[in-house]
């Protein structure tokens, strides 16, 4: 009894030992704690900072961004870009030179250097390469940050170069029944021919052409290249077309665009593709694309048929209320316009058009056809008592019915920053 007694004394005896390497433990967990947190109350302000002054400098790209753009669309200004260059020293450089101190209420909070490409890889005459790279607060201080966009900026061809007629076919043209093609009530962009064709341009029946050429006396014809103003101008060189005709960057551009409005179409659809009453069409750039969704090749002579797209506008094909569709239309084959389809802005059709109208319908704006394969007609017509008409317009065929920037704006999917920098 004794023993057991003895034994137990000794083992409670033993136990009072625990507490010191107990307490040992918890003050190096604490210990370990407190450098913890005050690593991160060391760090977490830096951090923050850091992120702070990236997110600075990112805006202060973003306003060098816009910046260039405001030079692009003011060219003549003394702080502008000049359309065909060269690229003023502040618009040209982003390491050494001047720069672009960003200021808010008159404190600098930043500093940006732009450098804007005119002729870029892969850019088309109407398209702009810009890089910026924003300092935050500055580019000379031990303590910076920085951060570096870039994007292509494009601007609609028709801004710089406004379609030369009412009616422009790089092809023959026929004009018949009781149709009316005018160029007579807008002059701003200049006093315009009223129909140009490569080939011969034939007219019918009551058909009436007018020219801006102020004697109001239809269907006068003139041949080659452009002199005097006049109602038909026919067998105008084809190096003098060049300049009306959208390439494949142009085409990439308003794709884009299309592609952000959600109005571009390829696929198998486009072979057969109709815009009626029932499947309407909203402002703004609807682009109907080969098959495949490839260009058309320059010249036309390699891409199948196959790959064309085929498009169908009939009457009541507009979706807004007004029942007129305002925007640019780009088919990258052929279009057929049929009944009372009333637009403003510009039609523009890779191969071939037939636009036979019916009732109060007209396009105004401009028509632009390349023929790129077909070597029959454009053929604009009339059914009985119908009014197919095409009247210049020269605010909706250079903004496509104001759906369109009139300067310079950033390409849709080009923006993006440059990591590692």
């Amino acid at each position: 009894m004794h023993t057991h007694h003895h034994l137990a004394f000794r083992l409670l005896r033993d136990e009072r030992g625990i507490a010191l390497p107990m307490s040992l433990l918890a003050l190096l967990i604490l210990s370990t704690l407190v450098i913890a947190f005050a690593l991160l109350a060391t760090s977490e302000p830096l951090i923050a900072t850091n992120q702070k002054m990236v997110a600075q400098a990112r805006a202060v790209a973003e306003s060098g961004l816009e910046q260039a753009i405001w030079a692009l669309n003011n060219p003549t200004d003394l702080n502008g870009i000049p359309l065909a260059g060269p690229v003023p020293a502040l618009y040209d450089n982003l390491t050494t030179g001047p720069g672009i101190p960003i200021t808010v209420n008159g404190t600098q909070i930043g500093f940006a250097r732009v450098k804007v490409t005119i002729a870029c890889a892969g850019c088309g005459p109407n398209e702009r390469k810009v890089e910026v790279v924003g300092w935050v607060p500055n580019d000379t201080s031990l303590s910076t940050a920085h951060q570096k966009i870039e994007a292509k900026v494009y601007k609609f061809l028709y801004r710089g170069a406004p379609p030369p007629a009412s009616l422009t076919v790089q092809g023959e043209i026929s004009v018949t029944g009781n149709t009316n093609v005018d160029s007579r009530s807008d002059t701003s962009c200049g006093a315009k021919d009223g129909t140009w064709s490569l080939g011969t341009t034939s007219t019918g029946g009551s058909a009436d052409v007018y020219g801006a050429d102020g004697n109001n006396t239809k269907n006068q014809t003139a041949s080659g290249a452009p002199g005097a103003i006049t109602d038909l101008r026919q067998n105008v060189p084809s190096s003098l077309f060049d300049q009306y005709l959208l390439k494949s960057a142009d085409l990439n551009s308003l794709k884009a665009m299309a592609k952000a409005n959600g109005t571009y179409y390829s696929g198998s659809s486009v072979s057969s593709l109709t815009f009626n009453s029932g499947n309407k069409m909203p402002n703004g750039i609807i682009f109907i694309d080969t098959v495949d969704g490839t260009n058309i090749d320059e010249g036309g002579t390699t891409t199948p048929l196959s790959n064309f797209a085929s498009v169908d506008i009939h009457g009541g094909a507009a979706a807004d209320p007004s029942g007129i569709f305002s925007g640019l239309i780009v088919v990258a084959g052929s279009l057929a316009i049929a009944g009372d389809f009333h637009m403003h802005g510009l039609v523009y059709v890779v191969n071939d058009l037939t636009y036979t109208g019916t009732g109060t319908g007209e396009i105004d704006g401009a028509v632009i056809t390349q023929n790129i394969r077909d070597t029959s007609s454009t053929t604009i017509d009339t059914n009985t008592g119908g009014n197919a008409s095409v009247i210049f317009n020269c605010r909706y065929a250079t903004t496509a019915g104001g759906q369109l920037p009139l300067g310079f704006s950033i390409e849709p999917g080009t923006y993006k920053e440059v990591a590692d920098y």
